[in-house]
């Protein structure tokens, strides 16, 4: 070959390697976030007022705006389910946060596990047990067993199903001061976590005052004014004083009351800090996963309504808190070798009192409405049949079919029934057959939000949904649960230094959000997932 020709060739193998894009580097350790019952607004509605962490995750993250629980009983056991499995709350009877299980003849928690013992400190001792589905955690250790997984949050079902099947540690709150897990997962607690517990001095707290981090002229621009007709009050209750400032009555003890206080969003993210510190996570090439829920934003919502001061000015100190946390990551490790994923477990309803103020319609569905239809239905069952041939779960019914089949009693008599009577409740939408939301068009969505729920075996035979703008909750707060939007539309953002900030409005999924982690990292689900990979 002659130099000339020579010389041409190394410029085209040059040229040619320089327009490869090279391969992103994966990711030393994968943060996710879930911010309980936080709607995508509180992100957008305080843009412009985010100094800190949101601010970071918003400047370097790919913003899926049109992010939805495609699941109808929207809650937090179904929802972080969802966010750990990649799959449907239906496919393993996730049917909430408690559900009747018939096979055992009780409610039971969705995290239950009766043979575990609680460790680290009293409280109720909780698993994945229930469950065969493996999750993110579980998909990295396959690939990689040196990879470390630890989850935590104030919920218990919050860490447990972020956590999957075999994570080194979960950590929840036992509402007295400590954060604990259960021998499912570990023997003893590890030193850290007896020193972290015994440093919080949760008792500490009982004469902390919530106050505004900003200046009130703020607060009346972007939220509702204070002492707002359905704010719940845990604070001089007497007289009814849902105001600011806020803090702890003499005979509360704090520990129990903390996690409906912004400050405790700051103790998730510290003992985040100490298990990133203490095992070392994020800092060699075997990738690691942490999962920090914050649970307090569900309690406050549930309070204050969505559209509240408090509210605001929780996530305006949810910001600073997790700018520091982000500062100190850049510093410990290098937010280069950093995925950071946000989202929430569900949405949620602002105050019923706020949305008939604006014109929608909404309200509380009345109690005693409801018992008086419960007892029309049971009288008439008991009168016709049998009082002991169901067990009512909620606005939801069990039947014992092996009872119904040997006494040779049709089950459309008591679904017709419970058909006559639920609906006549002001705020209870539609009745449900298990059948007819299996055999129900699924181009509905609606109808396709309630066939995801459904489990085989573990769903109820009479489902019911309320009204458009109802909830069962009473006098005071707000909740969620129900198949519509506002319950089911999420914030999810994928955050990494150097991403240029976008926003696609294309439909997107919270079963995606697993199955996108794992394709960031490299690996492949362990299982087949409902969602797929989303595209950046």
């Amino acid at each position: 070959m002659t130099r000339k020709f020579y010389g041409l060739f190394l410029g085209t193998v040059f040229f040619s390697l320089s327009c490869i894009k090279p391969a992103l580097e994966s990711p030393k350790l994968v943060i996710l976030l879930v911010a309980d019952q936080m709607r995508p607004d509180l992100l957008s509605r305080y843009d412009n007022l985010y100094t800190g962490g949101f601010r970071w995750l918003i400047d370097h993250g790919v913003n899926f705006t049109n992010t939805h629980h495609e699941h109808s009983h929207t809650l937090t056991g179904p929802g972080f389910f969802v966010i750990g499995t990649g799959k449907y709350p239906g496919s393993e009877g996730v049917m909430g946060n408690s559900f009747y299980d018939r096979h055992l003849g009780k409610t039971v928690n969705c995290v239950e596990d009766p043979k575990a013992q609680p460790v680290g400190g009293d409280g109720q001792a909780r698993s994945f047990v229930r469950y065969e589905s493996t999750g993110i955690g579980d998909w990295m250790k396959a690939a990689d067993p040196l990879s470390k997984v630890y989850s935590i949050a104030g919920k218990d079902r919050s860490a447990v199903l972020l956590g999957g099947k075999n994570p080194n540690l979960i950590l929840y709150y036992n509402y007295r001061g400590q954060f604990i897990t259960s021998d499912y997962y570990i023997e003893k607690a590890p030193s850290w976590l007896e020193n972290f517990n015994h440093s919080q001095n949760i008792s500490s707290y009982r004469d902390s005052l919530w106050r505004k981090s900003l200046a009130d002229s703020l607060y009346i621009s972007y939220a509702r004014e204070d002492y707002y007709p359905g704010e719940a009050d845990k604070y001089h209750r007497d007289p009814y004083s849902p105001v600011f400032p806020i803090g702890f009555d003499p005979e509360i003890d704090p520990g129990g009351e903390l996690m409906g206080k912004p400050w405790f969003e700051r103790i998730i993210l510290k003992l985040g800090r100490t298990i990133i510190r203490e095992e070392a996570l994020g800092l060699d090439a075997h990738p690691d996963l942490l999962c920090l829920s914050f649970s307090a934003m569900d309690w406050m919502i549930h309070e204050y309504g969505p559209y509240s001061q408090e509210v605001m000015d929780a996530c305006i100190k949810l910001d600073t808190y997790l700018g520091d946390f982000i500062s100190e990551l850049d510093q410990s490790i290098g937010l280069e070798h950093i995925e950071f994923v946000l989202t929430a477990d569900h949405g949620g309803l602002p105050l019923p009192e706020y949305q008939q103020e604006k014109g929608i319609h909404a309200g509380r569905i009345n109690r005693d409405e409801l018992i008086e239809a419960f007892e029309w239905i049971e009288d008439e069952i008991a009168e016709e049949y049998d009082s002991e041939l169901f067990v009512r779960d909620g606005i939801n019914y069990y039947f014992d079919l092996e009872t119904l089949k040997r006494s040779n009693i049709p089950l459309s008599k008591l679904e017709n029934i419970i058909k006559k009577y639920l609906p006549k409740v002001v705020g209870i939408e539609q009745v449900f057959t298990k059948q007819e939301i299996l055999e129900g068009d699924p181009t509905d969505k609606i109808i396709s939000r309630l066939q995801k729920m459904i489990h085989h075996e573990r769903s109820p035979d009479v489902i019911s949904i309320q009204s458009p703008g109802y909830l069962f909750r009473n006098p005071h707060g707000t909740s969620h649960g129900s198949p519509y939007d506002y319950d089911t539309h999420v914030p999810l953002l994928f955050s990494k230094k150097g991403r240029k900030p976008k926003q696609v409005s294309d439909p997107a999924e919270t079963v995606d959000i697993a199955p996108t982690v794992a394709q960031i990292l490299g690996i492949s689900p362990s299982v087949s997932c409902d969602g797929k990979p989303l595209k950046f």
